[in-house]
């Protein structure tokens, strides 16, 4: 008899779990967004069959844990999303509950918020090198980078339960351990309001998208200006996922899908890795959810109207995927449709985390093979591409479910306006334009030689457990040094800095002090794809791109055109070569022929008085090996 309590039990459970529509409390309605009907009898008939079986199983192990309050605040009220301090108290006591859940504060937000981390294994085993021997798999989930879009939180509260206590899930945890970031922007999740959503379906309340200091936390990752993204580089680098997950709703265009993707840009990372995601891993989740009931498509990134044609998303290293890609973790950006209702974006979300974790288990020696192999073509990878562009010669094209769309005269501006008309769905054939090409490349150095007083960025790379050696005895060393010739600046502020954009760059050969304390970082380590994307200029999430370095930029000596006159005299006889090449400067600025002070200052720079540190990139790409006395790192300060 207990048996058969515990079979009904679990049945009463995964109706309550599964069943579409809405939980008790609900309101009835039809849902024009998706054109699914939710009707009265269809939640009497769930409602009572579920109250059926949990009463034939009140002295079970499920009755207990039905009646300790393990429905989570969304499944409460489908309105509602848990606040991170319901998220977090509902973990702990999933925690105490059962062994495989563990809880732990992994760090703290700008705002000086727990930061945590949720741990759930088979054996309650919360080491990553243990995790790692035994050939699991680890999948790392982050939830509310963006308070606002929450569905990651209440669909993870679930799938931990689910996790603790379901035996068909648990079974799961043979081949994996997946840890949980339940609320990643706290000081975010801390602002709520109806209002923070303007173009959203719910929830009733809704944090906010900044953080404790108004940064985009998904803008953070490399830059690294939060201490939320500390905690993120630390933890991400200890658990090195296999695959990283980061839930998010999407803004755009209207359309019919639920739920679409944001994968990894294939073209970014190594061969092996791109096959295993675009031949395995993606049809797979595909397929998974549509036999789910929540069929997705890609994520709807357009120029216009979604039948124009839509593009990939590239995923730069400032994103939370394009971070986790430079590691060659295979990251997936989840983006429901805001304008679905909230319960739908939860359940649709939480089926996407089943569908991960159940290929993850089923893929788990090819995921691991991709990803070694992924790692050895990185290291052997000798010409790099630092920025790309979208391919459109190389179009492909899908079947998508959108609305017609149509312009209309709006109220308020008397202009024309765009409006989807959900009246008229349709599905058709259009262009889709996936892939990406390299516009620019690089050749790895065999290393690079970071001056010590950039301790900004030293912090940065040993958060990220870049391999580094400080240099012993002071070297003249003939090397490469690129200075920039030129680079486009944002006029207007973005995530706190002013980057830098279409940076140009000459090389010249030149002797260079290298300092006792200077940083050695050699290129052949794990960590060399995240070092091809930031130690370069041109790259367009560089520490240059990020203003690490825009002292660089400011001449800080200048000259006395009444002092400077007889000294440029003296320099031009000595040099009667430069009055060649000043003649075609004049020619090429015809201004200056009324300017005095500029032709001065040309002088002035082909002189030996010109400061040689005047956008000088600091950083030195060696191409060849050097015989470098060097000691183990230790810290940011020699």
């Amino acid at each position: 008899m207990p048996a058969c309590r515990f079979v009904v039990s679990q049945v009463s459970l995964l109706i309550w779990l599964s069943w579409p529509g809405p939980r008790l409390g609900d309101a009835t309605k039809v849902d024009e967004n998706t054109n699914l009907i939710t009707n009265h009898c269809q939640m009497s008939i769930r409602n009572g069959l579920f109250l059926l079986l949990f009463l034939l199983c009140q002295d079970s192990g499920i009755g207990q844990f039905m009646e300790e309050n393990w429905i989570t605040p969304f499944e409460r009220d489908s309105s509602w999303s848990a606040t991170r301090q319901e998220a977090h108290d509902y973990l702990d006591r999933l925690s105490a509950a059962s062994p495989r859940v563990q809880t732990r504060t992994c760090g703290v937000s700008d705002g000086f918020l727990p930061l945590y981390e949720v741990v759930i294994s088979a054996d309650g085993e919360t080491d990553p090198v243990q995790v790692k021997a035994s050939g699991r798999t680890v999948v790392l989930i982050n939830n509310a980078i963006h308070p606002g879009e929450s569905e990651g939180v209440d669909a993870c509260l679930m799938l931990a339960r689910e996790l603790a206590f379901q035996p068909d899930m648990q079974a799961l945890l043979t081949d994996l351990v997946v840890v949980i970031l339940p609320y990643y922007n706290a000081d975010g999740g801390l602002l709520r309001s109806p209002t923070y959503r303007a173009n959203q379906n719910g929830p009733r309340l809704q944090g906010f998208r900044g953080n404790g200091r108004n940064l985009d936390l998904n803008r953070d990752f490399i830059k690294c200006d939060s201490r939320n993204a500390f905690t993120f580089s630390r933890l991400f680098q200890k658990w090195d996922p296999d695959i990283f997950v980061d839930t998010h709703t999407s803004n755009g265009a209207d359309y019919q899908a639920t739920i679409t993707v944001i994968a990894t840009q294939p073209d970014k990372i190594p061969p092996a890795l791109a096959e295993f995601q675009q031949q395995t891993l993606l049809p797979g989740l595909y397929r998974s959810m549509a036999r789910a009931g929540w069929p997705m498509t890609p994520y709807v990134h357009t120029d216009g109207p979604p039948e124009t044609g839509i593009h990939g998303f590239l995923d730069l290293p400032r994103y939370s995927t394009g971070y986790t890609a430079l590691f060659q973790s295979l990251g997936f950006m989840p983006e429901t449709h805001m304008l679905k209702p909230f319960p739908d974006r939860v359940r649709s979300t939480h089926r996407f985390l089943h569908s991960i974790l159940h290929l993850a288990s089923a893929h788990r020696e090819d995921l691991l093979r991709a990803r070694a192999e992924a790692r050895n073509q990185a290291l052997n990878c000798r010409e790099w591409p630092i920025r790309w562009t979208l391919d459109r010669d190389r179009k492909d094209s899908l079947l998508f479910r959108g609305y017609q769309h149509t312009y209309k005269t709006s109220p308020v501006t008397g202009m024309d306006r765009l409006f989807y008309d959900r009246s008229q769905p349709y599905e058709r054939i259009i262009p889709y334009f996936p892939r990406y090409r390299a516009v620019a490349t690089v050749s790895r150095p065999v290393g690079w030689i970071l001056p010590q007083a950039y301790t900004d960025i030293i912090e940065r790379l040993a958060v990220n457990q870049v391999q580094m050696y400080r240099i012993e005895g002071d070297t003249v060393l003939q090397a490469p040094v690129l200075y920039i010739s030129s680079e486009k600046t944002y006029t207007q502020p973005y995530e706190g800095h002013y980057p830098h954009v279409d940076v140009q760059v000459e090389e010249r050969k030149e002797e260079m002090l290298v300092r006792t304390g200077d940083l050695w970082v050699p290129s052949d380590q794990k960590a060399i794809a995240y070092l091809m994307a930031t130690m370069d200029p041109r790259a367009p999430d560089s520490w240059f791109a990020w203003n690490f370095m825009d002292g660089i930029l400011d001449q800080k000596e200048y000259f006395s055109a009444y002092v400077f006159e007889d000294l440029a005299a003296d320099w031009m006889k000595e040099h009667p070569e430069l009055q060649e090449e000043l003649n075609q400067a004049l020619l090429e600025h015809p201004e200056w022929n009324s300017d005095p002070r500029a032709i001065l200052d040309w002088i002035y720079r082909h002189s030996p008085y010109y400061e040689p540190t005047h956008r000088r990139y600091p950083i030195l790409a060696i191409p060849t090996p050097v015989a470098w006395s060097l000691k183990p790192f230790t810290g940011v300060e020699p």
